[in-house]
């Protein structure tokens, strides 16, 4: 199965976190499935279900749709992520204010759907930026901010002061 990441995953940071959640609620499933076998009484608090992310548990019920969930269908989930952090691009965007989640889930989207399925954006903020963004991938960097264009038009900022 080709593993589709939530827009909710959208950094190695996030993707890390679900690892975590989902070795977690491996762990309590195959201790679950052992009790059950062997008819054991379990304490209350020793049984509880680990509670899952939103981005983990979509992650998981798609998983789940065409793969077993046991044992060996979490392993291979946990090194399909992982193999996710190693081999996909990396963008990491700097705007110039801490950026909402509808605008992230948008950025995330649309980097998906045109770049890469599975690009991991790290979002960062800047406020000199003034406003646009700066990309990086890598050793590439693409500005788009108006802090550029005003310095590479700085010889006709006087003459727009001017004017106003």
């Amino acid at each position: 199965m080709k593993l589709k990441l939530p827009e909710e995953i959208s950094s190695p940071q996030d993707l890390k976190a679900v690892i975590i959640e989902i070795r977690a609620y491996a762990r309590w499933t195959a201790h679950a499935d052992i009790k059950k076998r062997v008819h054991a009484k379990t304490r209350k608090h020793q049984s509880e279900q680990p509670e899952l992310s939103p981005a983990a548990s979509a992650l998981l019920h798609a998983w789940g749709a065409a793969n077993s969930l046991s044992v060996a269908g979490f392993d291979q989930l946990i090194s399909s992520l992982e193999r996710v952090i190693e081999h996909s691009p990396v963008l990491a965007i700097t705007l110039a204010a801490p950026p909402s989640t509808g605008l992230k889930k948008t950025l995330v989207t649309w980097c998906r759907d045109n770049i890469a399925p599975n690009v991991l954006v790290t979002f960062q903020f800047n406020s000199t930026l003034l406003g646009g963004l700066v990309v990086r991938s890598g050793s590439h960097i693409f500005d788009w901010s108006f802090r550029r264009q005003i310095l590479e038009n700085r010889q006709h900022f006087p003459e727009v002061l001017r004017r106003v």
